[in-house]
């Protein structure tokens, strides 16, 4: 159980006192050419979530800013629509000893997890699963901030994992205090072990105000169908007729709120569609489910033509379905 603590953020630095600097870290894919730069972002991830992996355009734009303190780190990732995937397989015992709050700043992002999807718009929190796969389909234009931190930090008056927080004025409070640390003010940060216990504090008090203040009842009717959508079409890629009629039909809801969903993404359901295909294609030909005929593969995933198949999975990882095979098998 977590002892509260009042403290208003900014009086953190008033203890603070002047000793080493906190560990701060910037990279961008800016820094290599735009050949190299998802491989590059997907080396810069790696590191910082061990086990995540990026799937995107080649020439990605995407940066990320960190900066560790105690045993919180919190990380600001601004990046070009993208997919993210962790923990393809079981992750290591280690890493399951951490938790990530990932707050939506600017954008909007999805979760899947096996159960369950959630959407995340800007100001929105929820608590990542430490110890479970799961890929993230985010915006264009995306910014998150992630606050990584012991789960024995959770306690009963902390969010459960996978608990969506809606936009608040507490989860405000907590981004702006990430943020702090982030920008100027994390300058004034010092590896003195009082200040980063109470720092440490500070989170903690913060993210359980945010649970208190989330409402207790069911989430809205937009929201549960935004879950039912995306279950709908995770089950039906195989079908080349997959469109937003037939969505709304299936689900007994009308297209445009199929389509305000969407928008809130920042893309059609028709693009949505297409990437979940393009990802399960991607999914398909690292497992032994391949057998080495893309055209059977373009008809498994939805597309009636493969040389369409063919031209949109390049456009996404820069390669033919075949070459991406090939360089699977060499590795």
């Amino acid at each position: 159980m977590l002892h509260k603590k009042h403290f208003h953020p900014c009086s953190v630095w008033l203890l603070l006192s002047p000793r080493r600097s906190a560990m701060k870290h910037f990279a961008s894919t800016r820094d290599t050419d735009k050949g190299s730069r998802l491989d590059y972002w997907n080396e810069i991830l790696g590191q910082t979530f061990p086990g995540m992996s990026v799937d995107a355009e080649k020439e990605i734009n995407a940066c990320r800013e960190s900066v560790e303190v105690g045993e919180v780190r919190v990380t600001r990732l601004h990046s070009d629509r993208a997919n993210i995937h962790r923990w393809r397989s079981a992750p290591p015992d280690p890493v399951c000893g951490r938790t990530i709050a990932h707050i939506q700043h600017q954008g909007a992002s999805v979760t899947f997890e096996t159960d369950r999807s959630t959407l995340l718009n800007a100001g929105d929190l929820v608590l990542g699963p430490p110890g479970r796969p799961y890929a993230v389909n985010i915006s264009d234009r995306n910014v998150a901030v992630l606050i990584d931190f012991p789960s024995e930090f959770l306690g009963d008056s902390l969010p459960a994992e996978g608990k969506l927080i809606k936009k608040s004025k507490s989860v405000a409070r907590l981004l702006d205090f990430a943020l702090s640390l982030l920008n100027e003010d994390g300058e004034k940060l010092h590896d003195d072990a009082d200040s980063e216990k109470c720092i440490e504090d500070v989170f903690l008090t913060l993210l359980s105000t945010c649970n208190e203040a989330a409402h207790p009842e069911e989430e809205e009717e937009d929201l549960l169908v935004c879950h039912r959508i995306f279950d709908f079409i995770d089950s039906s890629l195989h079908d080349n007729t997959l469109r937003t009629n037939i969505i709304a039909a299936r689900l007994g809801v009308s297209p445009k709120q199929v389509q305000r969903v969407f928008a809130k993404l920042g893309m059609t359901p028709t693009q949505f569609i297409i990437q979940r295909r393009i990802n399960l294609a991607a999914f398909l030909l690292r497992s032994s489910a391949f057998d080495g005929s893309v055209t059977c593969l373009a008809q498994d995933v939805g597309f009636y033509d493969a040389a369409h198949f063919c031209r949109l999975f390049r456009r996404t990882f820069g390669v033919t379905p075949t070459e991406y095979a090939r360089t699977l098998s060499q590795r």
